[in-house]
């Protein structure tokens, strides 16, 4: 459970005013320092009220709050008597204390307003602070409690390895992670690199069985779970959390076997509790950790916190998706008019008001979001639907089909926003699109989506036939129809001109012929299942890559192509 939720709330309110009034106080008397530095009895002032603050903080046991008081008083004491010669400009240090200030009497009030506390809100703000002074900074579960050392059984079967295998599998193991890692450090794709760095670890924790760094792979397993299914924010901080988990695997490839038996670090455990904590579609997994170190789901999610903080600095922007969907209702809208008007004999005034109303909306809409193309395109149609209202006249058929015609292309432009995830950067290039050009890309895309949403239908198929093929002691009539489905995998991949992914779904059906249908069944047949579950997991995130960005980088085959190697089916490439 995180303790420092708890909050009593009626001492809160008791001193809340005088409290906010002496962080007010204190504020000032800080601003007034930095326009007469010369002058230290402001700041000798201000550190005083931080004192009283900080000790009225600590009485109502008011955590994170007290935290901010105390690294707001070092910073400033820091500032009448630097102790390091390198100590950062005076402006810089006036900067972040007025951050700080500004923040904790918001704290305050959002602590009242909800009745609970969330100090995991203030540790970016503690953590600025820190950063500021060359500190060490707070973990995200600073105020997590969790004991690490809860011993741990794996619940997987092990697989013992002899070892001139043990060291090319854990390479190749190490290199699927790292691919995953790579990407998520760059923002490509991090569902799929997410899911890639989970399998690597499952795999580790098959092979580690009961030595003690399976608990570690364990976690951390349910932790990039937590991270991909829940969609949570991939910050700086869980970024080098998942770079720290690479760490733990090095030691590994450098001392053998031997380096399994190391126990986890305290801190990493923790930090994996507490994300799967923070979980909210949480799976067996998440339950079975979440059990073992007997703690609590926490009482918020990810989302949640990441609203919760831009609400202590100011409301949030509206997503784009969000506006997107608004774009697309009033656009259809607009579209039944359109028709309704062409059905009916005469137009009234009040037909063309309606239709000059909503597109004017939908214009000024997309001017706001930087879609200025399609914000001229609708206002050129405003001014032709004016002068028809104005002067009395009946559109044409031919003006209706041009104005038609406009509306496929806003709704064109508007889905691309919305299905293909366009970021502000590809706004200027949206802009820049012949109208043709965007409705033949729109619907180009939403073909090669058909595709590929087949091939990952195809997938799943293939997933669940392997898994009766183990399940009934490796009976052939479970796979027989499996060399057909990649085999139709493959002419999609050629149909999107992919020759890549279709190499490789070429080198899986000869897998799959050659060693598990048309031979006796080899030595070992259960680990050549699961190598060969990596290849087919490793198309399954290329085509969810795909399925976002048609254009996604499709390195992350590597690990498909090594795992066909490892089984002595290489990948045939032109």
């Amino acid at each position: 459970m995180e303790h420092s939720d708890s909050v009593n709330v009626s001492s809160l309110n008791l001193v809340a005013d005088e409290l906010v009034l002496t962080i007010e106080q204190a504020a000032g008397q800080l601003e007034q320092f930095s326009t007469t530095p010369a002058n230290s009895e402001p700041l000798d002032t201000c550190i005083e009220l931080i004192e009283q603050i900080r000790g009225t903080l600590r009485l109502i046991q008011l955590h994170g709050a007290d935290l901010l008081a105390e690294e707001i008083l070092i910073v400033t004491k820091e500032l009448k008597s630097p102790t390091d010669e390198s100590a950062p400009p005076q402006e810089q240090t006036l900067g972040v204390l007025s951050s700080a200030f500004f923040i904790l009497p918001r704290y305050l009030e959002y602590t009242q307003q909800t009745r609970r506390g969330m100090p995991i809100l203030l540790i970016p703000h503690i953590n600025e602070l820190r950063q500021h002074r060359k500190a060490a900074l707070l973990p995200e579960s600073h105020f997590f409690s969790v004991d690490p050392s809860t011993p741990f059984q794996s619940p997987r079967k092990t697989i013992a390895l002899p070892d001139d295998e043990f060291q090319p599998l854990m390479r190749r193991l190490r290199h699927m992670y790292q691919v995953g890692l790579l990407n998520t450090l760059q923002g490509k794709q991090p569902r799929s690199a997410l899911g890639i760095m989970q399998r690597g670890l499952e795999r580790l924790e098959i092979i580690t069985g009961q030595r003690a760094m399976a608990k570690l792979w364990w976690l951390a397993a349910g932790a990039l779970e937590a991270l991909r299914t829940d969609d949570m924010e991939l910050s700086k901080s869980r970024k080098m959390l998942l770079t720290m988990i690479d760490r733990q695997i090095k030691p590994i490839l450098d001392k053998g076997a031997q380096a399994l038996e190391n126990q986890p670090p305290p801190a990493l455990v923790t930090q994996l509790v507490f994300l799967v904590a923070l979980g909210r579609k949480r799976s067996n997994r998440g339950e079975q950790i979440l059990s073992t170190f007997g703690v609590q789901a926490l009482a918020y999610g990810d989302r949640e916190l990441r609203q919760e903080s831009e609400a202590l600095k100011g409301p949030s922007a509206n997503t784009v998706s969000s506006v997107a969907a608004v774009l697309k209702d009033e656009l259809r809208h607009t579209k039944e008019m359109l028709e309704n008007a062409s059905e009916a004999a005469t137009t009234t005034e009040q037909d063309y008001n309606e239709l000059i109303g909503t597109l004017t909306k939908v214009s000024d809409i997309l001017s706001v979001m930087g879609l200025t193309s399609a914000s001229t395109t609708l206002k050129e149609e405003v001014s032709k639907i004016e002068a028809w209202r104005d002067g009395g006249t009946e559109a044409e058929t031919a003006d209706l089909l041009e104005l038609a015609d406009a509306l496929l292309y806003v709704e064109s432009t508007v889905s691309g926003l919305e299905n293909l995830n366009l970021s502000d950067e590809k706004l200027s290039h949206a802009n820049n699109l012949a109208r043709q050009e965007v409705i033949a890309s729109s619907q180009l895309r939403e073909a090669e989506l058909i595709v590929i949403k087949e091939a990952e239908a195809g997938l799943a198929l293939v997933k669940r036939a392997l898994s009766s093929f183990a399940e009934s002691n490796f009976d052939p009539g479970h796979i027989k129809n499996v060399g057909s489905t990649l085999n139709a995998l493959r002419g999609g991949m050629i149909i999107l001109n992919l020759p890549r992914a279709a190499a490789v779904a070429t080198a899986c059906v000869a897998f799959i012929e050659d060693t598990l249908i048309n031979n006796d069944q080899p030595i070992a047949l259960q680990q050549l299942l699961e190598t060969f579950a990596d290849a087919i997991i490793g198309v399954e995130y290329y085509l969810d890559a795909l399925r976002h960005d048609r254009d996604s980088d499709d390195s992350v085959l590597e690990i498909a192509e090594e795992s066909l190697q490892a089984l002595g089916h290489g990948v045939q490439t032109r």
